[in-house]
């Protein structure tokens, strides 16, 4: 069995179960990922199989109560760290944007979050941040997309964002996949609140563009009963196309009822030393 874990808010990880320690959902357990680094989280569901890169690590046991109370001093902490380093960058003139605090389990590290469009020399201030805290610092930069999955919040449709409650990771989204869906090209419409093209547009491209091989390319000319004309529009629900003719006026025909031209088969032809090798072998 696998284990969705919550470790921090609404970021859903998946460990195994090595030591077959009795779990149901709602307990708080301590779990070490990948990079041998202790964590606690709260278990949202079992499910029974999942891809192997979707593995993050091991349960390690049930939570105490100390464990608890530890968590929650960590929360505090880096509510302090927050604030502390943000009047630092205020102070040092530095353009960035703190995004989020990471404080490790055992508190040997502060992962602080930030976004800024360049480089940023940060040493005074990551000196600054080891005096006050007494740790190790790390400050790590981050896009927009990974920017939106941290903090969270609400898309276009009403509902959580995808990569804050389910989407393992990020899949590149192209300005095509919109057109295969026949999607209005509207910036506003089809981007998603880090101002990115939104990723639930690549949902469905499989299914469209498994559809849309059954058809000819838009712009090919037809021949139809009424004559030649140009696709223009392609339904894969209703299976209908549109053609348009010569005097704009437009039709709407069957898939089943169109002569789709076949493709032209381009000849292979020797190279010329081959030839001249062939006439000497003849002589």
């Amino acid at each position: 069995m696998f284990y969705e874990i919550v470790l921090r808010e609404m970021q859903k990880k998946v460990f195994t179960n090595p030591n077959n320690i009795e779990i149901k959902k709602s307990d708080f357990v301590i779990v070490k990922t990948e990079d041998d680094v202790e964590a606690l989280g709260k278990v949202v569901n079992i499910v029974g199989h999942v891809k192997d890169s979707y593995i993050e690590g091991k349960i390690e046991r049930i939570s105490t109560d100390e464990d608890i109370q530890k968590w929650d001093s960590n929360k505090e902490l880096e509510k302090k760290a927050f604030n502390f380093c943000k009047d630092k960058i205020v102070d040092s003139d530095l353009n960035m944007k703190l995004i989020d605090v990471e404080c490790q389990f055992d508190r040997h590290k502060l992962k602080f979050f930030f976004i800024a469009d360049g480089r940023i020399d940060f040493r005074n201030l990551v000196r600054d941040l080891a005096v006050s805290f007494k740790t190790r610092i790390e400050m790590r930069q981050i896009g927009v997309r990974d920017y939106a999955k941290r903090i969270g919040g609400l898309g276009l449709c009403g509902r959580p964002f995808c990569c804050r409650t389910f989407l393992k990771e990020f899949q590149p989204v192209t300005i095509r996949v919109a057109r295969n869906q026949d999607i209005n090209i509207n910036p506003q419409k089809i981007s998603g609140v880090c101002g990115r093209l939104m990723c639930c547009l690549t949902y469905e491209q499989e299914f469209y563009s498994n559809e849309l091989k059954k058809y000819p390319k838009i712009g090919t000319k037809l021949d139809t009963e009424k004559g030649k004309g140009i696709l223009t529009k392609i339904n894969i629900f209703t299976e209908e196309v549109t053609v348009q003719y010569a005097d704009d006026t437009e039709e709407i025909i069957q898939r089943s009822k169109l002569k789709i031209p076949e493709k032209r088969k381009w000849k292979i032809f020797p190279r010329r030393t081959f030839l001249k090798r062939h006439k000497k072998d003849e002589k």
